[in-house]
């Protein structure tokens, strides 16, 4: 059942990542952050890595929409409407009036089994419906596991063409990853799937061209100095030096 949206929304849309707008109100969230130029959790860049490898593995299979930022118009406190946005992994439509929303994550399986991802899927589907221009929107988790865990208990595992079922999990093999990400030429770590490798801090390159591998929902490292070292930053750099 959807929650019931007391606030004013209007003018709903999906655009994509080139949008103008979307573009310059990213540019202003990255002004704002504290850590501008400093140092970033070594596991935003890896999920955004595997979330690129994650979804040119699905595209191969479904038919990714490029219109995944979803843009809305929103009564904020001051009674005034302010324009907000929320970037979605993957959207695929299926027909004119349902949707297919997939929400990615590379985390611990304790957090799979409750259902990581799945309040981002509902916020979304709760905001789109609000449009009044789709009569199903379908929810897809999408995890990167070698072993499948219970996820909250009984949803059930889908393909990810599956066009029926509103609610379920797309498991990724790692070797799937690994394969996509050497399609794209990205590279990995080579534990990058142990919980290690998301840990820590990796010096802030040049900000455009961080800002396509980061994590738009996460959080800013408060402290400890980065490890230049670390098989993350040597990553990152390799990863710079080819699109250079």
């Amino acid at each position: 059942m959807r929650q019931n949206i007391t606030d004013s929304y209007r003018n709903i849309k999906l655009v994509p990542p080139e949008d103008d707008e979307y573009v310059a109100f990213m540019g202003r969230m990255a002004d704002k952050r504290p850590s501008r130029g400093g140092p970033r959790a070594a596991g935003e860049y890896l999920g955004g890595v595997v979330e690129l490898a994650v979804r040119h593995w699905l595209s191969q299979i479904v038919a990714l929409q490029p219109e995944r930022i979803l843009t809305w118009e929103q009564r904020l406190r001051n009674g005034r409407h302010g324009t907000l946005y929320r970037e979605l992994d993957a959207v695929s439509q299926i027909d004119d009036v349902s949707l297919c929303l997939f929400e990615m994550k590379l985390t611990t399986s304790e957090h799979m089994e409750d259902g990581s991802g799945i309040r981002q899927l509902n916020i979304a589907s709760d905001i789109l419906f609000e449009s009044k221009k789709y009569d199903y929107i379908l929810k897809r988790l999408v995890y990167v596991a070698e072993e499948q865990v219970p996820v909250l208990e009984d949803l059930p595992v889908l393909e990810p063409n599956d066009e029926y079922a509103e609610l379920g999990v797309i498991w990724v093999p790692p070797s799937e990853v690994i394969k996509a990400a050497g399609e794209l030429e990205l590279d990995l770590p080579e534990d990058w799937l142990l919980p290690e490798s998301r840990e820590g801090f990796l010096e802030d390159p040049e900000r455009e061209e961080w800002r396509q591998y980061a994590n738009t929902e996460a959080v800013d490292p408060e402290s400890n100095e980065p490890d230049p070292n670390s098989p993350m930053a040597e990553a990152l750099k390799r990863l710079l030096e080819k699109k250079s």
